[in-house]
């Protein structure tokens, strides 16, 4: 593709084919976790060049519809895909229950980890019940990138800062969402497949600067490497937990009131919620 010079596009689609592109005798249909972004939205265009059946899906809270689900409905309805909603429950006894259950069986103690992975888990049992069997998620795409605020005030200045970044983001202490999803869709009898986290992809990456990946446009390969999306005119990065999704605050909020409710931050009762030995396996 004009202007690919990374190879991108063929280092995701390649796998793709050997994946899924030779079933001729039945329909595979592969659901595509996403929030609109660039990264997710690659992968749908992705699996439309296989013989895969690629469907939308997104979740948002069961009291709004917040714009990385409406983004995810405008690719879906875009492109002509099957779309499926997924509203993840606000009901503080659910949220609890949930949050405990998952805390305890996957052993979540970090913030972000508990909050990202209530929606994330409800999705991945709600499309399983649906009988889906195969889930592709563009998490992790980020790390190639730099888009961090940590990382962006201290690795974005030199290429050595820059690969440094990525080799301890993909190379470092392991990521317990990228050890928890695969579980997750195990225990509902999907097949994850998260193409970004390919070394293939990495190394495409290795010799460039953080400008080279980020300007004109941020994560310019994604965006050169598929240009169907451009008139999508989709957003920049923006993690889970910010915007308007009201993740933080819904499942923060019922954790904060049951266990901490004097205190200012969900982490106290996480915290309480370990201390009492509420989550021993």
């Amino acid at each position: 593709m004009n202007g690919d010079r990374w190879g991108l596009r063929d280092a995701i689609v390649t796998p793709l084919l050997e994946l899924y592109g030779t079933h001729p005798q039945e329909e595979r249909e592969v659901y595509i976790a996403t929030s609109g972004g660039v990264d997710s939205s690659a992968l749908a265009v992705a699996v439309m060049e296989t013989d895969a059946e690629p469907i939308i899906t997104s979740f948002t809270l069961d009291d709004r519809e917040s714009s990385d689900f409406i983004a995810a409905m405008n690719l879906a309805q875009h492109f002509g895909l099957k779309f499926v909603p997924v509203f993840v429950p606000t009901d503080e006894e659910f949220i609890v229950n949930s949050v405990l259950d998952n805390m305890r069986r996957y052993r979540l103690r970090r913030k972000a980890d508990i909050e990202c992975m209530y929606p994330f888990i409800y999705m991945i049992n709600e499309i399983g019940k649906a009988g889906a069997t195969d889930l592709m998620t563009g998490m992790w795409a980020d790390g190639h990138f730099c888009l961090s605020k940590t990382g962006m005030i201290h690795s974005r200045h030199s290429i050595e800062a820059f690969q440094k970044f990525r080799h301890g983001y993909f190379h470092g202490k392991p990521k317990r969402q990228q050890q928890i999803l695969p579980t997750a869709c195990k225990e509902s009898g999907i097949s994850l497949c998260a193409p970004f986290w390919s070394p293939a992809i990495f190394e495409l990456f290795s010799n460039s600067t953080w400008d080279e990946v980020n300007k004109p446009r941020q994560k310019e390969p994604i965006r050169a490497a598929f240009p169907e999306l451009d008139s999508l005119r989709l957003k920049n990065h923006l993690n889970l937990q910010l915007g308007d999704s009201g993740i933080a605050d819904a499942v923060g909020g019922a954790m904060k009131a049951r266990f901490a409710p004097a205190s200012k931050s969900p982490v106290s009762a996480y915290n309480a919620i370990v201390r009492r030995g509420l989550v021993e396996a």
